[in-house]
């Protein structure tokens, strides 16, 4: 049994127990066989093990002395010093660190959350103090984009001190039940007086109207303005939002286009989806000449939704309005009060941004009642600065 002890023992790297042989002790030593690594190992253990016991005898001390009503440091009720809290050896002070599956989680949940709301644009990413300054140091076709090149507006407006260009020398407007063909030439002047505010001048410019009475002429100027209020929240779902409100003159308009002074106001969202589809819509109202003196204000609600077709550089969208769009682009109806002066139209266009300074679209729509226009077509173009 003494052997069988010695060698278990030996086997854990520690003398063997002594042995009695008559009336003197001998020490017994088996052969040593384990590796330097298994020994290395097991001192390892044991330091640990040692700083281990250690540590769980002050922390049972310290908690007995607080059983007792006695904090650690002070005297206990038999006046003895109550045993200070213990503190954790490093090597198990803290449970072992989660932080690299923290760190993969939040960059997994980051990057979906990326994927699901990232919008052509990231307008409003660019507006967020990081990246403030890069947004407003040099010019970009892409944000906020064309206005024109769609039946609504953005809820976006241009850094202080830039400017856009937009020009649609080609707008077809095809007959309707109160209305002959009409071509224009649209312009949209815009500059951004503050990172939130946004000057505006809007015109048909020349215009060819067709019918009995075909006539050439110039088209009145519309002063615009938009303000940005918020930028979206995808965190709670919540759309960036502007307001903008015009006012259409009959200042340089030709007698056969002039349709009298007419107020305009909307409210308008821009919204990220899912699948890299931006969402634009405009609610408001707007004051229009049903006939010569005979004004009236009516809702008015544009929509469209896009998406990028091949890369950043190409995206397709679909559009609609109901009653107008968000500016005065449409011919004014000559139908009588009593009738139904619905409008809707429904169509789809791409856009081409050939780089940060120009872009190019063309977009065509068909109506849907019989006061809408059969067809509206146009082909623009937009210059940032």
């Amino acid at each position: 049994m003494t052997a069988t002890l010695a060698a278990g023992c030996t086997s854990l790297g520690k003398p063997s127990p002594k042995t009695r042989t008559g009336a003197a002790t001998v020490a017994t030593e088996a052969p040593r066989t384990e590796t330097a690594t298994v020994v290395a190992a097991d001192a390892t253990f044991a330091s640990s093990y040692a700083a281990f016991r250690t540590f769980a005898k002050q922390h049972v001390a310290a908690m007995e002395a607080r059983r007792r009503n006695a904090d650690p440091g002070t005297k206990t009720g038999r006046g003895n010093p109550a045993p200070a809290e213990a503190e954790a050896p490093a090597a198990f002070a803290r449970p072992p660190s989660y932080e690299p599956f923290e760190t993969y989680g939040s960059q997994r949940a980051e990057a979906v959350t990326e994927a699901f709301f990232k919008g052509r644009y990231n307008r409003s990413r660019a507006r967020l103090p990081e990246n403030v300054e890069k947004w407003r140091s040099q010019p970009d076709i892409d944000n906020p984009g064309p206005d024109l090149a769609n039946f609504p507006n953005s809820a976006f407006t241009l850094p202080a001190g830039h400017a856009y260009v937009e020009f649609v020398p080609f707008t077809y407007y095809g007959t309707s039940r109160s209305n002959p063909a009409q071509y224009n030439t649209e312009f949209l002047l815009r500059y951004g007086l503050t990172d939130e505010v946004e000057l505006r001048l809007f015109g048909n410019g020349v215009a060819w109207q067709g019918g009995g009475n075909s006539a050439w002429g110039f088209a009145p100027i519309a002063f615009d303005t938009k303000i940005n209020v918020w930028l979206e929240k995808p965190d709670y779902f919540l759309p960036a939002l502007g307001i903008e409100a015009y006012l259409q003159t009959q200042w340089l308009g030709s007698a056969p286009f002039d349709s009298g002074t007419q107020p305009s106001i909307s409210f308008n969202f821009d919204q990220s989806l899912p699948f890299d589809i931006d969402l634009e819509y405009n609610l408001g109202v707007t004051r229009t000449q049903q006939t010569p003196g005979q004004d009236e204000w009516e809702f008015v609600f544009q929509w469209a939704l896009q998406r990028d077709l091949f890369d950043k550089d190409f995206a397709v969208f679909i559009h609609g309005y109901y009653n107008a769009m968000t500016l005065p682009r449409l011919p004014s109806s000559q139908a009588a009060v009593t009738d139904d002066q619905t409008q809707d139209a429904v169509g789809a266009g791409l856009i081409w941004t050939v780089d940060s300074r120009f872009a190019m679209w063309a977009q065509s729509a068909a109506g849907t009642t019989r006061n809408s226009p059969s067809l509206i077509s146009s082909v623009g173009l937009a210059l940032a600065f």
